[in-house]
């Protein structure tokens, strides 16, 4: 049982972390995560609505700000459920666009998010708003 604490532990967080250095270096390099995402939209033909045009630029700051409560463990459960929908609508979205990899590589965020969710028994070593930060060390 310890073992798997951990475990679920380390994936979180090194999920986290990805997730966050990832946000970091699109921000950085945001003209051309814009330009990337300016292609495409040329090629979908299903997600090709003003909404998900309006929102799709801040992709980086959803992933931020999920990586960083992973990371520091404040409500997992709820930021788990995020980025599992996060990278469901981003599966069928880079399947739309015809970017298979891209596609495959965001299936398997979704099913670690989604595994991680399953498994939230497991995830004794995070923030908890049951919990107070002092039981946490």
């Amino acid at each position: 049982m310890k073992l798997r604490v951990y475990l679920y532990t380390t994936v979180r967080i090194l999920f986290g972390v990805f997730l966050v250095l990832h946000s970091m270096y699109n921000v950085i390099l945001y003209a051309d995560f814009l330009q990337g995402l300016e292609m495409y939209f040329t090629k979908t033909t299903l997600f090709d609505y003003e909404f998900v045009k309006t929102f799709a630029p801040l992709v980086p700051f959803e992933e931020f700000t999920i990586g960083l409560f992973l990371i520091i463990g404040f409500s997992t459960r709820r930021v788990l459920m995020g980025a599992a929908l996060l990278f469901s609508f981003l599966v069928f979205f880079l399947l739309d666009a015809n970017s298979i990899n891209l596609s495959l590589i965001h299936l398997v965020f979704f099913l670690i998010s989604f595994i991680l969710w399953k498994k939230e028994h497991y995830n004794l070593k995070s923030m908890d708003y049951s919990r107070g930060v002092h039981v946490m060390v």
